[in-house]
């Protein structure tokens, strides 16, 4: 009998911290599941059951383009008083993404000798 009373609280307690990695209490005290969180918000022991938790099917992926863009869209694009911010920002893209394929034929050109 002593024994059952030795390992019930610690089964208990093991099912808290079983609990408790699947959960986070937010800060109005209500219990926010890990599927739920940002990725800013994730603790670093709880990155593999939140990466497994997310929808990688096409459908999912183009929903995550597609909040990403509104997003943007709506801290850049959509304000009351804009400015160069979303251009800037969209042609730094456009540039990096450019110079990317081509970094290894420029890297060539740059180390030929001309004399």
């Amino acid at each position: 009998m002593d024994m059952k009373q030795i390992e019930t609280p610690k089964l208990d307690r093991q099912n808290e911290v079983l609990q408790r990695a699947d959960t986070q209490v937010s800060q109005d005290g209500s219990v926010v599941p890990v599927k739920e969180k940002k990725l800013m918000d994730v603790k670093l022991g709880e990155l593999p059951s939140w990466i497994l938790m997310r929808d990688f099917t096409p459908k999912g992926i183009a929903g995550a383009f597609q909040r990403g863009y509104y997003r943007y869209y709506n801290k850049y694009v959509n304000v009351k008083k804009g400015g160069v911010a979303e251009i800037s920002m969209v042609l730094a893209a456009y540039v990096l993404f450019n110079y990317c394929p081509c970094y290894k034929e420029l890297r060539q050109e740059r180390l030929r000798k001309y004399h």
